[in-house]
């Protein structure tokens, strides 16, 4: 084959060409330290690179999240540990309290110690961490609990009246009433006899209309008692005028609500007000003074591949007994105000009990707290031995051995410049070389 100038000039220049791109190869693979900088320089060692990069990165996260639920823990158990001081500050006040040698004075100014507690509980059921509330569950921008108002509409039923004729067309906005004061049983007023007030008679049930107590003539304010059931609340039905005011008819009554006849010849009876029909009922929503309004629904953590665990505790376990225990510690702390305000050693020597389940309540969410953590360190350690696993394989594939790469830039460096001297004695000497 002859071979002529022109080929002799593109196999130089190609040889140059060569040299010269495998010289600057390999000083990108020297400066970034990778021998792998583009898909083409080894198309399935970078496959296999780009899935270990997006492993570490996903598994990166999941350590940013443990670590985030480990500090939500951490902050939510210093909140336990003030709950679990305050009630043994309450228990230590109550036990001295229930002891013969207390008095009314005593009694009182504890009363004003235990409500400074349930205030504390409740500064401390709405703590945050930042700007997100600890025990409100996945609602954590909401506050976990709020206080209840002590007056609720009374809802009136209509249909156990007794007479059919007149049950449907009663008006109930003529017995409008409320429910002034704090309890969680379900309370029901049933009217036994009719009549207005101081004729008609009423029975009262404190668990939703299972167990009734004695008969007795309707007033316009009425204590919820069963005398044989729950302990008083003191929760009030008070009833209203169909302007929304309460009636106040003590002065037009006769004394005591006697209707004797001597009593009443110069009374008119329809002066009472409406006349309630028997089988009538006054329904109580249970209005403790403190609710839950943030979401029974917890969040949780991925601490392996489909694998998850819950990392809050909502107030309503933990303080509104909606676990296993089942302590409404508000309404627990109110009863002893109430005790102590009364001077009621009974009561109080009663209620050291609930007060035990309280912080046995308080003790089981430590616990759960304890054993989520370990949990979540576990977890945690297995991420990062997993994450320096995956570098290392990384760095078995992507990184350069910066020893072989320097010998190899030598080479290149040479073969660059022995090229570039060969070309030059290769290519016949131009017009412009013959003239000098």
């Amino acid at each position: 084959m002859r071979v002529t100038e022109t080929i002799k000039r593109d196999q130089v220049l190609g040889n140059i060409q060569r040299n010269a791109q495998k010289l600057q190869d390999l000083q990108l693979e020297m400066a970034t330290g990778q021998r792998i900088n583009k898909p083409s320089d080894d198309p399935l060692g970078a496959t296999m690179a780009q899935d270990i990069v997006t492993n570490i990165s996903k598994q990166r996260q999941r350590l940013a999240n443990l670590a985030d639920s480990i500090s939500w823990l951490e902050r939510s158990e210093i909140e336990l540990i003030k709950i679990n001081e305050f009630l043994d500050k309450a228990k230590t006040l109550v036990m001295s309290q229930s002891t013969s040698s207390a008095n009314e004075d005593t009694r009182n100014a504890t009363a004003g110690e235990v409500k400074d507690i349930r205030d504390a509980l409740f500064d401390a059921g709405n703590a945050r961490s930042g700007k997100l509330y600890l025990f409100s569950g996945i609602k954590s921008l909401t506050p976990a609990i709020k206080h209840n108002h002590i007056l609720q509409p009374a809802k009136v039923e209509t249909e156990k009246i007794v007479q059919s004729d007149i049950r449907d067309l009663v008006d109930v906005t003529q017995f409008q009433a409320q429910f002034e004061g704090f309890s969680n049983n379900p309370y029901v007023l049933k009217i036994t006899e009719s009549g207005p007030w101081g004729r008609a008679r009423y029975q009262i049930s404190d668990d939703g209309g299972q167990n009734w107590g004695p008969e007795l003539s309707l007033r316009p304010v009425v204590d919820m008692i069963n005398p044989s059931g729950k302990e008083s609340d003191q929760v009030k039905l008070k009833f209203s005028d169909d302007r929304g005011e309460l009636q106040n008819k003590v002065n037009l009554l006769p004394d005591a609500f006697d209707f004797s006849s001597e009593k009443v010849k110069d009374f008119d009876i329809s002066e009472l007000g409406p006349v309630f029909p028997e089988g009538m009922e006054f329904v109580f929503t249970p209005n403790p003074p403190i609710s839950f309004i943030g979401s029974p629904q917890k969040k949780e953590t991925l601490i392996a591949d489909g694998i998850t665990v819950p990392v809050t505790i909502t107030a309503n376990e933990l303080l509104l007994g909606e676990g296993e225990i089942e302590v409404d510690t508000f309404s627990l702390l109110m009863s002893l105000e109430r005790a102590l305000e009364t001077n009621d050693g009974s009561v109080l020597a009663e209620k050291l009990q609930e007060l035990e389940l309280a912080l046995e309540q308080v003790l089981k969410q430590r616990a759960f707290i304890g054993n989520t953590m370990r949990d979540l360190q576990e977890a945690q350690q297995k991420q990062e031995v997993q994450i320096f696993d995956q570098e290392r394989r990384l760095s078995e594939i992507r990184d350069a051995d910066l020893a072989e790469s320097a010998l190899h830039l030598k080479t290149a460096e040479l073969n660059n410049r022995v090229s570039l001297d060969a070309g030059s004695r290769l290519i016949q000497p131009s017009l412009t070389d013959f003239l000098r």
